[in-house]
């Protein structure tokens, strides 16, 4: 049996896709650590476009389902098209008891994330003898045929809560896209009476401590405005997730495109595709998929021109994104000021501009308050952000943005045509000045992605069904428990891995979450195998013994976790890898329990 199930089809694609995002996930696991428990106030997931908050509260569910722990997952998308409200409500209804019945019945999602009709859920009910769920059900159609509309969206919204109070258990209600349902729910068939409040519905329900809210907008200064008129005093936290990975994770995301997409990159063009795309995930994945008939991204130029084509291209998934993404905020300011504005504040993004700095630098003869209302329109938008003060703006730090804007509109405003070839053969030019410092800077990100290199060379045994090369020249001499140490080797060197990952998560009690840095798993009917690796990778610092024995019990809490699952038998083996060797007490101790250790130079990467 798989210990993790993709179980909710997961947008990003493949499930290895998933990059990076240690930091949100860490921050998210443990607030949920605190739902069993009923302190965990309501969250809200604030960032722009393709920035990952989807994949992420996927990612969330699929994490949640596998555990099958006092926490259900329900996950809910908004869609930015018309509908009227009672097929909403019967869209959020279906949708949360579909997802609840495979949390309790343990079986798979419909394919594409659909729900069963209210017709195929009655007869799943029946089935299943749960005369319960047939009375939610019998609720709803009540006040699905009552023509009073808010009867049956206040009934669909709130049946997380009162399942979670009826059998004593807890969920998480994700809403992804919250901000639609202010621009596309009617009250009439028609499509003509537009219920912009209605995530006011949720204005008690967010408070809830036994189904609280992780909801999420693409849109930051509308999602603000939204939670200020319809969530006021602060009933949602806010959680900024940034489209930018962490230096060494954006590394890791094109490593991993690479392996999946099957195309050869180098040090060189790694280092060079990081640094133009900033990290950001949504432009590296635009590169590996790009329709550039002069894809290359082996080398610099290569990188160049593909990224080139990608903003150039009308056609092209990053320039078409961008530009929906302008067009709904340009329709309410579209003329020229407001436009000579965005291209100012772009070209001056590493600065903050004051509204009297604006007027000046481009001769503006509106008003302030004119000036404000454009501004105000933009920030809306997430065209641009506040600064220090209400009375201060600043462009988004984003350079491949800001080729956007001004591929549409520079040639308007200022009667030329950018070069943007140039700019970035200009830009990899001064990389490959200080290419060696760049290279010693990858050389260290790829020390700090140790983890990753290490789930890497897994996963490439795994595809190929193999056992892990050399095994038992990968780990240092035993110290003690010489015994132990030779059965483990001598259990584990023959197994290959069906599925490794990295990063896992599993909950041994309600209210802490542990994490795995690497676990490789074979499972089969008679027999689960799983090898779990502790990373740690310090410049100089060895792992202290506080260190070593928290490990020993996080292994003994999987042992214990996982036997529960699986209900076969289990053998698992654990490393402990530390880059930079061991004191020889704290790696006696490590032995003594049973527990491999490698470092840099046993394991080959030193």
């Amino acid at each position: 049996m798989n210990s993790m199930t993709y179980t909710l089809r997961e947008r990003i694609g493949h499930p290895s896709l998933f990059c990076g995002r240690k930091k949100e996930l860490d921050l998210l696991m443990s607030w949920i650590s605190w739902i069993p428990k009923e302190g965990a106030k309501s969250r809200a997931l604030l960032g722009r476009r393709k920035s990952g908050k989807t994949a992420i509260m996927q990612r969330l569910y699929n994490i949640l389902w596998s555990e099958h722990g006092q926490v259900v997952p329900f996950y809910f998308e908004v869609k930015d098209r018309s509908v009227k409200v009672q097929d909403l409500a019967k869209d959020y209804f279906t949708t949360f008891l579909t997802q609840y019945l495979s949390f309790v019945q343990r079986t798979p999602l419909p394919e594409n994330n659909a729900s069963l009709d209210l017709e195929e859920l009655t007869d799943l009910a029946h089935q299943s003898n749960m005369p319960d769920v047939i009375q939610q059900i019998e609720g709803f159609w009540h006040h699905y045929n009552d023509t009073r509309s808010q009867l049956v969206i206040d009934y669909a919204f709130a049946r997380p809560q009162v399942l979670a109070a009826k059998y004593d258990i807890r969920f998480l209600v994700m809403i992804d896209e919250i901000q639609y349902m202010t621009k596309y729910i009617y009250g009439d068939d028609a499509h003509t009476i537009q219920l912009y409040n209605l995530p006011g519905a949720f204005h008690g329900l967010v408070e809830s401590k036994i189904a609280p809210m992780l909801v999420s907008g693409s849109y930051v200064g509308w999602m603000a405005r939204m939670m200020q008129e319809m969530f006021v005093g602060g009933r949602l936290k806010w959680t900024p997730v940034s489209p930018k990975l962490a230096e060494e994770e954006g590394l890791q995301a094109i490593q991993q495109y690479a392996e999946f997409y099957q195309q050869p990159i180098t040090e060189e063009s790694a280092v060079v595709m990081n640094e133009l795309t900033q990290s950001d995930s949504f432009y590296i994945a635009c590169l590996f998929t790009s329709d550039s008939p002069e894809r290359d991204l082996s080398t610099p130029e290569g990188v160049i021109k593909t990224l080139d084509y990608e903003i150039e291209t009308e056609s092209s998934e990053l320039r078409r994104t961008w530009s929906e993404y302008v067009d709904n905020t340009l329709r309410e300011v579209n003329d020229v000021e407001a436009k000579r504005i965005l291209l100012l504040l772009s070209r001056e993004r590493h600065k903050e501009l004051t509204r009297r700095d604006i007027m000046q630098i481009l001769g503006l003869t509106m008003t302030d308050k004119e000036l404000e209302r454009k501004l105000n329109a933009l920030v809306f938008g997430d065209l641009i952000g506040r600064g220090r003060s209400d009375f201060h703006y600043k462009g988004i730090p984003d350079d491949i943005l800001d080729r956007v804007f001004r591929k549409r509109y520079q040639y308007e405003i200022e009667d030329n045509l950018p070069e943007f070839k140039q700019e970035m053969t200009t830009q990899v030019e001064e990389l490959k000045r200080a290419y060696q410092s760049l290279l010693g800077k990858y050389n260290e990100l790829k020390g700090r992605m140790l983890e990753f290199l290490v789930h890497r060379e897994l996963q490439r045994y795994s595809k190929q069904s193999q056992p892990i090369a050399n095994f038992r020249s990968r780990f240092r001499p035993a110290l003690s428990g010489q015994a132990e140490i030779a059965t483990l080797l001598d259990t584990f060197e023959p197994r290959h891995y069906q599925e490794v990952w990295l990063r896992y998560y599993f909950q041994i009690q309600p209210g802490s979450n542990n994490e795995l840095d690497v676990l490789a798993e074979n499972w089969a009917e008679e027999c689960y195998s799983g090898l779990l690796f502790e990373v740690k990778n310090r410049d100089k610092a060895r792992p202290t013994q506080a260190e070593a024995e928290a490990f020993g019990q996080k292994v003994g809490q999987f042992q214990a976790w996982i036997a529960a699952r699986v209900l076969v038998r289990c053998e698992i083996g654990a490393v402990y890898f530390s880059a930079n060797g061991f004191e020889v007490e704290v790696e006696s101790w490590l032995h003594a329990q049973g527990i491999l250790t490698t470092d840099a130079e046993y394991w080959g990467i030193a």
